[in-house]
Order: structure tokens, then C-alpha cells, then sequence
């Protein structure tokens, strides 16, 4: 779990600052693509969907005993 949140947060810091360096090129650096950009990562959000996916597929051992209570009598 500790792994799987950590991948997301990873993935979403890279993706902004692909986002980021995307607006940049956009405003104001004339004359140079995205593509001279070390940092910049074309597939960066799909890796954050991807990280994301892995994330909610993951099993929560106490959602499902949560779920198994929620129709017990309050005692």
C-alpha cells in the first residue's frame, strides 16, 4: 500500500512538472519544442492513470471488514 501511494505521488509530481514545462514552452520560450526539454516526459500522464489504477485495484483488508459490519445490529 505504503508503495503503491508513493508510485502516485511520484508519478504526479512528474506529470506536473511536465505540465508545467509545457505552459512554459508555450509562453515565452519561442523557438524551442517541447521535445529539447530533458524533464519533459510525453507519457507522463498516462504513468499517473496507470499508478492511479494500480492504486484503487489495491485490496483495504479493513474496507471489507467494514462492508461486512455495515448490516450488524448495534448492540
Amino acid at each position: 500500500l505504503r508503495q503503491a501511494f508513493a508510485n502516485v505521488m511520484s508519478v504526479g509530481i512528474a506529470k506536473g512538472m511536465s505540465e508545467g514545462l509545457a505552459h512554459g514552452i508555450e509562453h515565452g520560450k519561442a523557438g524551442r519544442g517541447l521535445e529539447v526539454m530533458e524533464a519533459y516526459d510525453p507519457e507522463a500522464n498516462s504513468k499517473y492513470l496507470q499508478a492511479l489504477q494500480e492504486l484503487k485495484d489495491l485490496k483495504y483488508p479493513i474496507v471489507d471488514q467494514l462492508k461486512g459490519l455495515k448490516d450488524a445490529p448495534m448492540e
